[in-house]
């Protein structure tokens, strides 16, 4: 396909909103050396802004699609091509790969809930922080569950090449403090999940990743082995049985209390609390002991690339003396 001229047409459109002009449609009539073969489709066009391009007046609009039609009755040797700006954030082309651009679809953070296990309180008040067990001092039959905040972090990204690597990500919590928007997350709180998909019939950005980075936060002031009290996606669970390991022989046994009624040692019939290291706890003279909390990693943990929570950058506000929507090809 040869152009011989190309001219910027009547009938443009856009959107005003509050925040100025938007979802920008300039036209544009190319007019052919010769009239076009009827298999051909061209996807690129001398003078008409390229995809992906800024708006030349309006900054944070970018040039996301072409309309290409050939109008009826017209001569065989034009074509109409409208450019159709949109708010897209498209991240700045590598000088190394120019071929190479993405656009951030989607990004922040939903409102949502879940449950946890309750195996320590809060401090509330002058009221301290403790193990959750029963007035006897006792682990539950079962873990208390509570409801939580737990949002979930999206970004949706559209790339014009498919991204490796991200899979070894799946189904792992994050590594090191990370801070998205207003929220800190502490190691351990972020669970992540990604989805890759090809879309059908998109030439420009026909690959999109889906990261959702599901937040959980567990605090637990009195676990083992010691740690900051914030476990996030860890288990935890209070430490009991109804054996032992025998300090001698290195074996485990069932658990021996002296029983009130016969004053003789007598194996329990329900679990006792552990000292964390395999032993029953020796009770007070009230019969009270304190209870130990052990953690386990549920999930690997892994240093999650900048990529999957960074956020797009917030195009300069356009000039409010200048509201005319110029010609996109000069």
């Amino acid at each position: 396909m040869t152009v011989k001229e190309t001219i910027v047409k009547a009938g443009r459109s856009y959107k005003v909103g509050q925040n100025g002009a938007g979802d920008v449609s300039i036209k544009y009539q190319l007019v052919l050396t010769e009239p076009l073969a009827a298999t051909e489709l061209p996807t690129e066009f001398p003078g008409v802004p390229a995809i992906g391009s800024e708006h030349p007046t309006r900054p944070g609009l970018y040039a996301l699609s072409y309309d290409v039609t050939q109008p009826d009755g017209a001569a065989k040797n034009t074509l109409d091509v409208t450019v159709n700006y949109g708010p897209t954030s498209i991240e700045p082309l590598d000088p190394e790969h120019p071929e190479y651009i993405e656009a951030v679809k989607e990004w922040g953070w939903d409102d949502g809930t879940g449950e946890k296990e309750l195996v320590a309180s809060v401090a509330v008040g002058n009221e301290a922080a403790k193990p959750v067990v029963n007035s006897a001092g006792d682990p539950f039959d079962s873990v208390p569950m509570v409801n939580a905040p737990a949002p979930t972090f999206t970004k949706v990204i559209q790339c014009s090449e498919r991204k490796t690597g991200y899979s070894a990500f799946l189904c792992k919590v994050n590594s090191a403090e990370i801070t998205i928007g207003d929220v800190t997350c502490a190691p351990g709180t972020l669970l992540c999940t990604i989805a890759e998909r090809k879309i059908i019939g998109e030439w420009r950005l026909p690959y999109e990743y889906t990261i959702h980075l599901r937040y959980r936060s567990n605090v637990v002031t009195n676990n083992y082995p010691p740690s900051d009290g914030e476990i996030g996606w860890d288990a935890a669970v209070v430490d009991a049985g109804m054996r032992e390991i025998d300090s001698t022989t290195h074996k485990l046994k069932l658990i021996q209390v002296v029983s009130k009624e016969t004053g003789q040692p007598a194996t329990v019939m329900a679990p006792e609390l552990l000292d964390g290291h395999g032993g029953a706890q020796t009770r007070d003279s009230q019969g009270q002991a304190t209870p130990i909390v052990l953690t386990f990693h549920a999930y690997k943990r892994a240093d999650f690339p900048e990529w999957f929570y960074s956020e797009p950058p917030t195009p300069p506000a356009p000039d409010d003396d200048d509201n005319t929507i110029v010609n996109g090809g000069e």
